[in-house]
């Protein structure tokens, strides 16, 4: 009996990136595919400037257009996010994908508390009222480990450890 086999959840083909360097154009990622199937776990694993955050950020279309071109084919649940309006691609991050940038001292604003990072992703994804947006953050702060998290919830991204701060991340991603 054959069961049959699952659509892709991300299928990336051929894809290459490139940054303009003067006059010209510089590839640094050459023709990378997989396919990741639900359920499935990938790790993209290489030497540091290697273009691991490059083919993310390709992935996520978080490139700028003016300084970088991008080739292949990148699919998310059937649609083609390399040939989608910005609009809509701006509703499917954190809606449907979400990247965890490796530093997340530069990731978080140090102007507004762990806490609110995380609630503001509830009202703005989600449409939940502050007081409901602080709870489910208070909860995924439980989740990813964070000890106290009702009281570190009015804490400063400079009041996390690294470790932490990594955590919170998780936490603002899970809560899309």
């Amino acid at each position: 009996m054959n069961t049959p086999t699952p659509s892709p959840v991300l299928s990336v083909d051929n894809l290459s990136v490139s940054f303009r360097r003067g006059d010209s154009w510089q590839k640094v990622v050459r023709n990378i595919s997989f396919t990741l199937n639900p359920g499935e776990t990938l790790a993209i694993v290489g030497e540091s400037g290697s273009g691991k955050s490059v083919t993310a950020m390709a992935i996520m279309r978080l490139l700028s257009s003016r300084n970088s071109r991008t080739e292949g084919s990148v699919s998310l649940g059937g649609r083609s996010l390399l040939a989608l309006p910005e609009e809509e691609m701006r509703r499917i991050r954190g809606a449907e994908v979400a990247m965890i940038f490796q530093e997340p001292m530069t990731s978080l604003n140090p102007a507004f508390t762990i806490g609110h990072q995380i609630a503001e992703v509830f009202i703005h994804h989600q449409g939940l009222s502050k007081r409901e947006a602080k709870r489910q953050a208070i909860a995924l702060l439980e989740k990813v480990r964070i000890p106290h998290a009702a009281q570190r919830y009015d804490e400063y991204p400079h009041q996390f450890s690294g470790g932490m701060r990594q955590r919170a991340m998780i936490a603002m991603a899970l809560a899309c």
